[in-house]
């Protein structure tokens, strides 16, 4: 799940950009020869019974624009509410229910594209981006469409194996993401291990990079006031420009596993902190190469610090972010139909100042923008925690001292391994006992009756008594043989299964009289 944050009342949140923004980069940082596909899942629906969310469907819409905008092929997978529909309509034409048949199609599509690119020697890189629920069970992380679960290993299989490109990227805003990256180890155990490299799974698949919400058992959050998932809004901020602290075109993982940390350092509670976890497929690789749309970009110098947003006319905040004295940022443009303003905060409400952002020149300079007072309306109350985010500057400093920090093992053990309060291990072990105990009963039975078989007397009288305990023995014996059947394939069954779930038994073990005499073991149902 993603939980929501304390809600207040405003418009959805939308990023409007143009696949037009991607000419004229800078000449300074030439595009590198790669193709780009991103398939973009948003879901507001539980398959599990939790709360629905609000902003998923707004999310995977920003995401759509921002990857048109860096010139990738983009396929959607949403179900939009009316208010994500009214603010993106282009969006809602083209998206996709998010449903396993669905995604199943759109994955041979990309498979086919970088199929056709790997032919023609042009490198892939693919990102699979996630905005919804996300659960554990049994110490398996899943993300949920309207009809399925998808595990990690569904994600491999899925996303790397079957489209199988140069680079795979997964950025995942959901309750529990970690677990997408951690497999099982021998006899269905989890890996205790310190970081992600030793589990397997997606965790330590080559090529693969993790950009999770959650790097514990955390929840993952929204904000009405961003009008998204906060790590969400977090993300494509940095992914604009504002993560891109060494000014060179691309958003490494570390920059924007440093950006998101500083933006939620200030919270107080760790319960609303998004807990990230970076993970890129190799140490040189970027998650993401800006040049493509720089060339259209606004431009701050080392002398314009101070924490400023990006929205539009109707109040739509589409970034955030907050550069530190001395630290010039380069960020993506968006191009809407509406004004597009920049309005930077001060400690006190009403001295806030806002920029309009003209539609020309390509390269907007904030010192040449006039700055006139702030037209924002206040919105109501809302979190007081959320509030405090972005408000730590962001530099090169923070990117250099950024701690990379794995998951921790108990807290992740504790979550992946509840301990099993039923009487299922106990009952199991139980009647595999009792089935050791009758089989040997039945052997015995046997032994004895073979034993009266074979022993030899002239007296009449004794050779009728041998007969009725040679019947009674084998009698004993087909008895104690069916309880032992019955015995041990229960609690082999038991010991297998997964833990109870209040589901029916998918199988059914009884015990058949025959009209001949003793009996047989019956099963029914599904393994």
């Amino acid at each position: 799940m993603r939980a929501a944050g304390f809600a207040t009342v405003a418009t959805f949140a939308a990023l409007v950009a143009s696949p037009a923004a991607a000419a004229g980069a800078p000449s300074e940082a030439p595009h590198p020869e790669a193709a780009r596909f991103a398939i973009i899942v948003g879901v507001n629906a539980s398959l599990t019974g939790d709360a629905p969310l609000r902003y998923a469907d707004d999310d995977a819409a920003a995401y759509l624009e921002l990857f048109r905008a860096l010139g990738a092929r983009t396929y959607l997978l949403s179900r939009f509410d009316d208010g994500t529909r009214r603010l993106h309509p282009q969006a809602a034409a083209e998206t996709q229910d998010p449903r396993r048949n669905e995604l199943a199609h759109v994955v041979d599509q990309v498979a086919a594209d970088v199929a056709r690119a790997r032919a023609r020697q042009v490198p892939t890189v693919v990102y699979f981006v996630y905005a919804g629920h996300g659960n554990v069970e049994n110490g398996r992380g899943y993300l949920t469409l309207e009809d399925a679960r998808l595990y990690g290993a569904d994600l491999e299989q899925l996303i790397v194996d079957r489209v199988g490109g140069t680079e795979t990227h997964f950025i995942v805003d959901a309750c529990y993401s970690v677990f997408l990256a951690m497999s099982r180890g021998p006899g269905g155990e989890r890996s205790d291990a310190q970081g992600f490299s030793t589990l397997g799974g997606l965790g330590s698949h080559p090529g693969v990079g993790l950009l999770l919400s959650t790097s514990s058992a955390r929840e993952s959050h929204e904000w009405s006031e961003f009008q998204a998932g906060v790590f969400s809004h977090e993300v494509r901020s940095g992914l604009l420009g504002a993560a891109d602290a060494n000014g060179d075109g691309q958003v490494s993982y570390r920059e924007i596993a440093a950006f998101v940390e500083r933006a939620n350092a200030p919270i107080p509670n760790e319960r609303f902190r998004p807990d990230v976890y970076a993970k890129g497929p190799s140490p040189a690789s970027a998650l993401l190469d800006l040049r493509p749309a720089l060339g259209r970009r606004l431009e701050l110098t080392g002398a314009n610090p101070g924490r400023y947003f990006i929205e539009d006319a109707r109040g739509v905040r589409l970034a955030d972010f907050n550069n530190a004295p001395g630290q010039a940022l380069r960020m993506i443009r968006p191009v809407a139909s509406s004004p597009l303003y920049l309005r930077k905060l001060a400690a006190n409400a009403d001295a806030d100042v806002e920029y309009l952002m003209d539609a020309a020149p390509d390269v907007l300079r904030l010192d040449d923008m006039h700055p006139r007072p702030s037209t924002a309306q206040a919105r109501g109350a809302a979190n007081e925690s959320f509030r405090l985010l972005f408000s730590l500057p962001f530099s090169q400093e923070e990117v250099d001292t950024f701690v990379d920090r794995s998951p921790p093992p108990a807290e992740l053990a504790a979550a992946a391994n509840p301990p099993d309060l039923s009487l299922r291990r106990p009952v199991a072990i139980g009647l595999i006992g009792v089935g050791g105990v009758a089989g040997a009963g039945a052997i015995w039975a046997l032994g004895s009756a073979l034993e009266a078989q074979h022993s030899s007397s002239a007296n009449q009288q004794y050779i009728y008594q041998q007969n009725q305990v040679i019947q009674r023995r084998n009698e004993q014996a087909r008895i104690l043989g069916a309880v032992s059947g019955i015995a041990v394939t229960a609690g082999v069954l038991l010991l297998l299964s997964p833990r109870l779930t209040g589901e029916p038994a998918p199988v059914t073990v009884g015990f058949s009289p025959r009209p001949e005499g003793g009996g047989g073991v019956d099963l029914f149902g599904h393994f």
